[in-house]
Protein backbone atom coordinates (compact mmCIF):
# COMPACT_ATOMS: atom_id res chain seq x y z
CA UNK A 1 0.00 0.00 0.00
CA UNK A 2 2.86 2.41 0.85
CA UNK A 3 4.54 1.65 -2.45
CA UNK A 4 1.33 2.43 -4.31
CA UNK A 5 0.97 5.75 -2.41
CA UNK A 6 4.61 6.59 -3.20
CA UNK A 7 4.05 5.88 -6.90
CA UNK A 8 0.90 8.02 -6.83
CA UNK A 9 2.81 10.86 -5.12
CA UNK A 10 5.61 10.68 -7.70
CA UNK A 11 3.14 10.68 -10.60
CA UNK A 12 1.19 13.57 -9.11
CA UNK A 13 4.40 15.56 -8.46
CA UNK A 14 5.58 14.96 -12.04
CA UNK A 15 2.20 16.03 -13.42
CA UNK A 16 2.15 19.18 -11.30
CA UNK A 17 5.70 20.02 -12.38
CA UNK A 18 4.80 19.54 -16.04
CA UNK A 19 1.73 21.76 -15.61
CA UNK A 20 3.81 24.51 -13.99
CA UNK A 21 6.39 24.29 -16.76
CA UNK A 22 3.68 24.48 -19.40
CA UNK A 23 2.07 27.49 -17.68
CA UNK A 24 5.46 29.24 -17.46
CA UNK A 25 6.08 28.55 -21.15
CA UNK A 26 2.68 29.98 -22.07
CA UNK A 27 3.34 33.11 -20.03
CA UNK A 28 6.72 33.53 -21.72
CA UNK A 29 5.13 33.13 -25.16
CA UNK A 30 2.48 35.74 -24.36
CA UNK A 31 5.05 38.20 -23.05
CA UNK A 32 7.25 37.64 -26.08
CA UNK A 33 4.34 38.25 -28.45
CA UNK A 34 3.40 41.43 -26.59
CA UNK A 35 7.00 42.63 -26.69
CA UNK A 36 7.27 41.92 -30.41
CA UNK A 37 4.02 43.76 -31.08
CA UNK A 38 5.18 46.77 -29.08
CA UNK A 39 8.52 46.81 -30.91
CA UNK A 40 6.76 46.68 -34.28
CA UNK A 41 4.45 49.54 -33.28
CA UNK A 42 7.38 51.65 -32.09
CA UNK A 43 9.28 50.91 -35.30
CA UNK A 44 6.30 51.88 -37.42
CA UNK A 45 5.88 55.13 -35.50
CA UNK A 46 9.57 55.94 -35.90
CA UNK A 47 9.42 55.31 -39.65
CA UNK A 48 6.31 57.48 -39.97
CA UNK A 49 7.95 60.30 -38.02
CA UNK A 50 11.08 60.09 -40.16
CA UNK A 51 8.99 60.15 -43.34
CA UNK A 52 7.09 63.22 -42.14
CA UNK A 53 10.31 65.01 -41.18
CA UNK A 54 11.88 64.26 -44.58
CA UNK A 55 8.76 65.44 -46.40
CA UNK A 56 8.74 68.69 -44.39
CA UNK A 57 12.44 69.26 -45.05
CA UNK A 58 11.99 68.65 -48.79
CA UNK A 59 9.03 71.03 -48.82
CA UNK A 60 11.10 73.71 -47.10
CA UNK A 61 13.79 73.32 -49.78
CA UNK A 62 11.17 73.57 -52.52
CA UNK A 63 9.73 76.70 -50.87
CA UNK A 64 13.16 78.28 -50.84
CA UNK A 65 13.66 77.48 -54.52
CA UNK A 66 10.22 78.88 -55.31
CA UNK A 67 11.11 82.02 -53.39
CA UNK A 68 13.71 82.78 -56.02
CA UNK A 69 10.95 83.01 -58.62
CA UNK A 70 8.45 85.81 -59.05
CA UNK A 71 4.77 86.24 -59.85
CA UNK A 72 2.90 83.38 -61.50
CA UNK A 73 6.01 81.22 -61.69
CA UNK A 74 6.41 81.43 -57.91
CA UNK A 75 2.72 80.65 -57.36
CA UNK A 76 2.84 77.66 -59.71
CA UNK A 77 6.05 76.43 -58.10
CA UNK A 78 4.51 76.60 -54.62
CA UNK A 79 1.36 74.79 -55.77
CA UNK A 80 3.47 72.03 -57.31
CA UNK A 81 5.56 71.75 -54.14
CA UNK A 82 2.43 71.53 -51.98
CA UNK A 83 0.99 68.82 -54.23
CA UNK A 84 4.27 66.90 -54.38
CA UNK A 85 4.91 66.96 -50.63
CA UNK A 86 1.31 66.74 -49.44
CA UNK A 87 1.23 70.07 -47.67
Amino acid sequence: MKEAKAVETRIRADAEAQLKIWEADQTAIEKTAATQTKAKEEGTAARQNATAEKREANYAVAQAKCGALTGADSDRCLQEAKAKFGM
